[in-house]
């Protein structure tokens, strides 16, 4: 258990990763335009998360989305 908390500071690195992986799926399958991902830590147990995503629009506008 020791060994998991020593590694706590590379869970933001882990969490972009893996979101960054999955949202490229997304990409690959025309859902998403583009996507940025940020993760940071802050402190102990906790980590600062921003996420933009450009979504695919046929039609335009806001009301479509």
């Amino acid at each position: 258990m020791r060994i998991v908390v020593r590694f706590e500071i590379l869970y933001p690195q882990a969490i972009e990763f893996f979101l960054n992986r999955k949202l490229k799926e997304y990409k690959d399958l025309e859902k998403l335009d583009d996507y940025k991902v940020k993760a940071r830590r802050l402190g102990k147990n906790h980590y600062f998360l921003e996420m933009d995503l450009f979504l695919e629009s046929n039609g335009g506008g806001e009301k479509d989305i």
